[in-house]
């Protein structure tokens, strides 16, 4: 009796052994695989960025993630110029804005999930985020035609004695709370209302998601899972007074539901499919509204109503086992957002924040894993867990998708 028990409690061991191995050598979380029923798995990644500059356009092309903010400081963008317009003999100039924007990107997701049964997997994602805008931002006055003119105590044409150019203090006066041009303390033009424009930093956690994933069929050569959940509001909001500071979350509820294919018939390789839908549902959210997408400053603010697009993914796979420890592989990412729709009471031009955000973009990774659910159980190793070193290269993309790169570590423990 006591024999037979010993062989049933090896043949358990060895069950789950090899079932704990084929998460993290022959595939992983995204894949069609889910956890064993009562294993835990506790789990950690860090993104390291490289400094982010470029973006992608509308036309595909890389340009400076400050571009719209590089402009002839015209009536176009201060409407108080207008006024000079006749007298200058075109459009009244206070010279050019010079604006730099470095992105720096340090990112955490933890998890913690668990099997519920040998089909049926739970779990929660939580992102802690450290992002940075470094600003680099002055007035070129060299082409300006228009000044500050103290006597008179208001803008007037270079030419008008006593006028002088404005500097890069005084610019960001404007954008923010006013212009004071004979230094009496009084405000004489109306500011824009935004915060200082100069290097910014936050830290916080980011929308946190609950899932489930269901493997629904399964033989030699194939796994198939349906995965659903829901990614929560829980992440700061941008700050629609402030032109450099990075969102930590969108601010509305997301439906996530996920489709994951793996063939396995080829030993010690993955090959996966996986298709991804995100409903993001309608929400209200404080906006600054300008009148053209690429012209961002303005003092037309509203809460608007918001129906953000929906993203689309589809994903493809190959992991191989070099080893039963030692495991590498490629992926390619393709990423599809189908346009917002936002409408107000205010009459603004709603539609400048609407254009230009069905993004698009293009993702290649590289990956190396390195497991030690073998060792433990052979008892030369403590800890079962498994990591994972990742490169990404977003090498492709349209609509204000940034021209991205990043090297990520990923630790899961299973308990």
């Amino acid at each position: 009796m006591l024999s037979e028990l010993n062989e049933i409690v090896k043949s358990i061991l060895y069950v789950t052994a090899v079932l704990l191995i084929a998460i993290p050598l022959v595939c992983h979380a995204e894949t069609a695989e889910v956890l064993p029923k009562r294993v835990f798995n506790l789990g950690t990644t860090y993104y390291h960025y490289f400094d982010i500059h470029k973006r992608y356009n509308q036309d595909g092309k890389a340009e400076d993630l400050a571009t719209d903010f590089n402009t002839d400081l015209t009536s176009k963008v201060f409407t108080a110029l207008s006024a000079l317009d006749p007298l200058v003999g075109g459009r009244a100039s206070l010279g050019r804005s010079v604006v730099d924007f470095t992105l720096t990107y340090r990112w955490w997701e933890s998890w913690l999930a668990y099997g519920i049964t040998d089909n049926l997997s739970v779990g929660v994602l939580i992102p802690f985020l450290y992002s940075k805008t470094d600003v680099n931002a002055f007035l070129d006055s060299s082409t300006a035609n228009v000044g500050k003119n103290p006597f008179i105590n208001s803008l007037a044409p270079l030419s008008v004695p006593g006028t002088v150019r404005l500097t890069t203090d005084d610019i960001q006066n404007l954008l923010g709370k006013g212009l004071d041009i004979n230094g009496d303390g009084i405000i004489d033009i109306q500011g824009y209302g935004y915060k200082r424009v100069k290097t910014w930093s936050g830290t916080g956690i980011g929308d946190i998601e609950l899932l489930g994933k269901y493997q629904f069929y399964k033989n030699v050569n194939w796994r198939l899972a349906f995965a659903g959940g829901v990614r929560f509001p829980t992440g700061d909001v941008d700050d629609p007074d402030n032109l450099a500071d990075v969102p930590f979350g969108d601010g509305q509820t997301d439906i996530i539901l996920r489709l994951h294919g793996d063939y396995i018939g080829i030993k010690n390789l993955c090959l996966n499919g996986t298709i991804r839908y995100d409903i993001q549902l309608p929400d209200k959210e404080k906006k600054r509204v300008p009148d053209s997408v690429d012209r961002p400053v303005t003092m037309n603010k509203e809460k608007v109503d918001r129906n953000l697009g929906d993203i689309f993914e589809l994903e493809f796979m190959g992991n191989y086992a070099f080893t039963q420890w030692f495991s590498g592989g490629l992926k390619y990412r393709f990423t599809k957002k189908f346009k917002d729709h936002v409408d107000g009471s205010k009459g603004f031009a709603y539609s400048s924040l609407e254009d230009e955000t069905n993004f698009m973009g293009h993702m290649a990774f590289a990956f190396l894993g390195f497991d030690t659910t073998q060792m433990y159980f052979d008892k030369t190793f403590p800890v079962p867990l498994s990591l994972r070193l990742e490169y990404r290269n977003r090498f492709a993309g349209k609509n204000n998708v940034t021209k991205s790169q990043y090297l990520s570590l990923s630790l899961n423990i299973f308990l």
